[in-house]
């Protein structure tokens, strides 16, 4: 005898209460009077109640295929698994409660009910809370969102600004009831007691934290901006920023793991520290910053050098300087002394005269140069004249030569053009009276005719070619004559 399920019996009850009693199917034998058949929507409103008051309350695994993300902010999908798979959804109202997002092929935990949509008659999960299989949603969440900006170039070094060396202002963004702005304080006029501080007070966990903490960033680069020219209200320049807070559990560190954190560091203009929770724990923030502080401590010293660092470093500048001066006032004073006793300051007019004398011999060197060259080039230009001239004698009397054999040459080729001339004329007047005799003219002048066709021009050279009603025009030496075909005879054939 099979043994009753509890569940089974509430899930009746439940369906029974709802839809009333719930009684076996049976086939319907042809002498049983046959009930009133049901709507689809009916059948339909029945399974549904039956469906949804069975399975109020489950916890699926399974991995996610076909993920949609509506424009209206449901996710639609499939969770599946070796050997079957059933629809899902999850509304807008759950979704904001994700860390994550999810996406095809990952593998989760979701809790809610199995309802049925009656529209498409089909079942569906509806899931209220969706968690990742073998891994925290919020480790999920960092790694994504890690990807994602390192994808876009946000984590490379070459868009790290440097430090400034000794900071007018350092801007404190964290919680003002915190130890971390405790420890920072101290330390840092601890090591450097005239420096200024400003405390940018924001909540570092709960619900908006992060936008708090991206909208403190946004708001100290606003200021830098507004009061950049303005060197009367030089405090408000922030010339670094520390961002963090003490340690605590990931979801206590978790605002410094948002995107709006993410964003809002590297779009700011302001050098940022990142000291979030202990040297073991990372945020986002940590790679998106300048520089990455282990604890709000150690940004405290990396901020700003000990006084006394400075001061030692500033008389060491100064020592080196003094010998420098030194070293070089020896070098001046060693070059002094060699010109002090050099000979040109001893002997002046000695030297003096000397170089005189060298120039006069220059001088006369030049001059002699200068007049061989100017008699040299005299001497050929006077044998260039002279070649000149006997070339001239000589070319216009070959000139005179040949313009009489051109006379000559010019006179015998008019005479043989002109005899040329006359036997082409007389032979092209001869081809013009054959092409006369020849020519249709002369035919019709021996009394012949030509006849064609009035309207087409088109000549007549056969009888057969007209009929009665015919147009035709005919061709006279003379003239031309219209003339109609009345009737077409035959011509007899020859003997």
């Amino acid at each position: 005898m099979r043994q009753t399920d509890p569940d089974d019996l509430f899930s009746r009850a439940a369906a029974e209460e709802k839809i009333g009693p719930i009684r076996p199917i049976v086939p319907v034998s042809p002498a049983t009077p046959r009930r009133a058949p049901e709507s689809v929507a009916q059948l339909t409103r029945r399974l549904r109640l039956l469906i949804e008051g069975s399975f109020a309350s489950v916890w699926v695994e399974g991995e996610i295929s076909n993920f949609r993300a509506h424009p209206s902010g449901h996710f639609y999908f499939t969770l599946k698994d070796a050997q079957a798979q059933i629809p899902a959804v999850m509304f807008r109202g759950a979704n904001l409660r994700l860390h994550f997002t999810p996406a095809d092929g990952l593998k989760v935990i979701v809790s809610g009910s199995v309802q049925l949509y009656e529209p498409q008659g089909k079942y569906q999960i509806v899931c209220e809370t969706m968690e990742p299989a073998g891994i925290g949603a919020l480790q999920l969440a960092f790694e994504q969102l890690k990807r994602t900006l390192a994808a876009e170039g946000l984590f490379d070094a070459a868009r790290k600004k440097p430090l400034p060396l000794l900071p007018r202002t350092i801007g404190v963004i964290t919680s003002p009831s915190g130890a971390a702005i405790r420890d920072i304080v101290q330390i840092i006029l601890r090591r450097f007691p005239t420096m200024h501080i400003v405390l940018v007070p924001v909540p570092v966990q709960g619900e908006g934290a992060a936008q708090h903490i991206a909208h403190a960033i946004d708001l100290c680069n606003s200021l830098n901006r507004a009061h950049e020219h303005d060197p009367a209200r030089h405090r408000l320049f922030f010339d670094v920023l520390i961002v963090g807070r003490g340690g605590g559990s990931i979801e206590d560190l978790w605002a410094f793991n948002e995107e709006p954190v993410a964003r809002a560091i590297a779009r700011s203009a302001i050098p940022i520290i990142s000291a979030v929770g202990h040297e073991t724990d990372f945020t986002i923030a940590d790679f998106v910053a300048d520089l990455r502080a282990p604890t709000p401590s150690a940004a405290a010293e990396l901020v700003v050098q000990p006084r006394e660092s400075f001061r030692a470093h500033i008389a060491e500048c100064q020592r080196r300087i003094h010998a420098a001066l030194d070293r070089t006032l020896q070098a001046v004073q060693r070059r002094f002394d060699r010109a002090v006793t050099h000979y040109a300051l001893r002997e002046p007019q000695r030297i003096i005269m000397a170089y005189s004398q060298r120039l006069d011999e220059l001088r006369a060197a030049v001059e002699t140069v200068l007049r061989e060259c100017l008699q040299a080039a005299q001497t050929r230009t006077s044998a260039a004249l002279h070649v000149l001239r006997s070339a001239r004698v000589l070319f216009s009397r070959q000139l005179a030569q040949y313009e009489h054999v051109a006379q000559l040459q010019r006179a015998a080729l008019e005479t043989a053009l002109g005899h040329v001339l006359a036997r082409k004329r007389a032979a092209l007047l001869q081809q013009l009276a054959r092409v006369e005799a020849l020519g249709p003219l002369a035919v019709l002048r021996r009394g012949y005719t030509i006849t064609r066709l009035a309207d087409s021009g088109h000549p007549v050279c056969s009888a057969a070619a007209v009929a009665p009603g015919t147009a035709l025009r005919t061709q006279f030496a003379d003239g031309c004559v219209d003339s109609t075909v009345t009737q077409v005879s035959p011509q007899p054939p020859r003997q």
